[in-house]
């Protein structure tokens, strides 16, 4: 694994740990809305992580289909993790 590799992966570790800490802290009313939450939130994070934001240190990311060569972020510019709230179920 080269340097890259391992940094994101980490990054991406310590958001499910961080996530998932949180959740135990947390006073949800009943599972669902509990896991929706975390799930929720440790998208929210990668997003973010790809859009260049945290301390991790890694920068953006930009991700590219193989077949197509579009950009996920690019035509038009979006930021992922704003993107997505009409998306995802908190």
């Amino acid at each position: 694994m080269n340097d890259f590799q391992k940094a994101f992966l980490t990054a991406v570790g310590d958001i499910q740990n961080s996530c998932v800490q949180r959740a135990l802290c947390s006073s949800a009313d009943n599972r669902e809305d509990e896991l929706y939450s975390v799930t929720a939130d440790v998208i929210y994070r990668i997003l973010e992580l790809i859009d260049g934001y945290g301390n991790s240190g890694i920068g953006k990311i930009n991700i590219t289909n193989c077949g197509t060569g579009e950009s996920l972020k690019e035509n038009p510019f979006i930021e992922l993790h704003d993107a997505a709230s009409g998306f995802i179920t908190e």
